[in-house]
């Protein structure tokens, strides 16, 4: 009988389930919409309970493909990170899930930031708090939603409420869980940290913890009616989607680096000790086994290029918009293109909630395809800006997400990180990599540096071309020294609108709050 592996990947607008051959092939997959509800401006939120039915549908639908002669050998489950959700005694969702790309708790930061505490915790976490980690949030409903924060029993994590409604067990990982609860190099729940920020009840909420290739539970009875999978199929804990779309990627040795250029710019290399080069930026995993990923998620994804395709060139095709921006120069002939379009600002590799995206050096000669080639280079430079505070400098990079299907792109990245960008074979990549964890979990590989090994191929690679990347370099100078001159902009600019909103009588009375923001005060997430 064929063994198959099953990856679910639960991201923030997409769940996917994909099975897999232990060779790492794709045999069967399906995937459905998660809609993000958003209740008042800056808020982003998810229905917990549809997202586990939308989940068990895809599930149910590949196990449905699988013929007579296949055996899932167990499930494992990763998902978006950060964000609090939260069920009560009994296991009930307590209320809507708040995602990581909230921005409603940005004023705790402002105020940790300024107390030092925002340092305090990094000491011990390895990771700096924004607005959608976990840990804001409850402080935000502690003060604004009591009701909720009383009912709560558990707070975990998007992928630890799917495993539980597969088990019936409540755990959450070392990866999920580094930020905002661990003590990094331990990989065990630090205390002090919630002593640090007044919230010591928290303690209680916390499940166990479980490595991301242990076997956590098996299917339910119930759970085997919604998904059609054996009852008794082993499910394995899993990593945070920033770990396991690194691992499906390729990436797995220390010194590896991979990117996933999606709705978020993720940047991460894997290592075999916590960073210890004392610099507060970005985020560091615990990842078991004698591994550690230190990343970055900037805010400054794909959206920024679905608006400018959308709103500054109007065409869809998306191979026209390239040829049309291929020929402009690097620099985009002096127009600078900051992409911190998100409405929660930007966490890396500096934090501040009110970041907003700009263009700079406009001139009368410029034209939209100018701005455009601007944004492509903005996404990249941005991404080098995370590269430039990661303890490492990879000289090889597995690429993921929307970026890797254009060669223009990708060519861009290259010169502009000074590295090789290996885009590899296979696509869903975090599901890919749950699986893999599941296969190690259940004995199918040694260990996930040679499951990764045996399971990966490449596709195609770019080497970066020399005089290209000491453009890139000098251009790079000015896109952060443009930023940096920009910080006490941002925070007047937020300002001066909720007074404006204010004095028209379309919004409350709102004391002044600056962000503390700076070169020293880089952060990740």
């Amino acid at each position: 009988m064929e063994q198959v592996l099953i990856g679910v990947d639960a991201g923030t607008t997409m769940i996917k389930t994909v099975a897999f051959s232990p060779d790492g092939d794709a045999i069967h997959r399906s995937s459905v919409a998660n809609a993000v509800k958003r209740p008042e401006s800056g808020w982003a939120e998810q229905s917990m309970v549809t997202t586990w039915k939308k989940t068990a549908q895809t599930i149910s639908e590949v196990v449905d493909e699988l013929d007579d002669s296949s055996k899932v050998a167990a499930l494992g489950v990763t998902a978006q990170g950060d964000g609090c959700w939260l069920v009560d005694a009994d296991g009930a969702p307590v209320r809507p899930a708040i995602l990581w790309s909230d921005g409603r708790a940005g004023e705790y930061v402002r105020e940790w930031q300024t107390e030092g505490i925002t340092d305090r915790v990094y000491d011990v976490c390895g990771g700096t708090q924004f607005p959608g980690s976990s840990l804001v949030i409850l402080r935000w409903l502690r003060e604004h939603d009591p009701e909720s924060y009383e009912a709560a029993d558990t707070v975990f994590f998007c992928k630890d409420w799917l495993k539980y409604k597969l088990t019936g067990e409540l755990t959450t990982d070392l990866s999920d869980a580094s930020l905002p609860y661990l003590d990094v190099e331990t990989g065990e729940y630090a205390d002090e940290v919630l002593d640090a920020v007044g919230m010591p009840e928290v303690a209680d909420m916390r499940p166990p913890l479980a490595e991301g290739t242990a076997v956590v539970g098996e299917i339910t009875d119930a759970a085997a009616i919604e998904t059609g999978l054996d009852v008794g199929t082993p499910v394995v804990s899993g990593f945070i989607d920033v770990a396991a779309s690194a691992f499906g990627s390729g990436a797995a040795l220390p010194g590896d680096g991979s990117s996933v250029v999606g709705t978020t710019s993720l940047n991460q290399t894997i290592l075999d000790e916590p960073p210890s080069d004392g610099a507060r930026a970005g985020i560091t995993l615990a990842l078991g086994e004698g591994l550690w990923t230190k990343f970055m998620a900037s805010m400054t994804g794909t959206p920024n290029l679905d608006w400018a395709i959308e709103e500054i060139m109007d065409k869809s095709a998306f191979n026209l918009v390239e040829e049309e921006v291929e020929s402009i120069p690097i620099g985009s002939d002096g127009v600078l293109y900051h992409p911190f379009l998100s409405s929660a600002g930007e966490r890396a590799p500096f934090i501040n909630p009110n970041a907003r995206a700009q263009f700079m050096g406009l001139t009368q000669e410029h034209t939209q395809a100018h701005l455009v080639r601007a944004v492509y280079e903005g996404i990249s430079l941005a991404m080098r800006d995370c590269y430039s505070h990661l303890p490492y400098d990879a000289d090889e990079i597995y690429l993921s997400g929307g970026g890797a299907n254009s060669d223009f792109w990708c060519q861009m990245f290259a010169d502009c990180l000074n590295a090789t960008i290996v885009v590899p074979r296979g696509s869903e990549f975090g599901a890919k990599g749950a699986a893999l964890l599941a296969g190690v979990g259940v004995g199918a590989y040694g260990d996930l540096p040679s499951a990764v090994e045996e399971t990966s191929a490449v596709e195609r690679s770019f080497e970066p071309r020399p005089e290209k990347v000491q453009q890139y370099r000098r251009w790079y100078d000015v896109y952060r020294d443009a930023y940096e001159a920009t910080f006490d902009v941002w925070d007047e600019r937020s300002e001066a609108l909720a007074d404006l909103r204010y004095m028209s009588g379309s919004g409350p009375y709102q004391p002044k709050k600056k962000s503390v923001t700076g070169k020293d005060t880089a952060g990740g997430g």
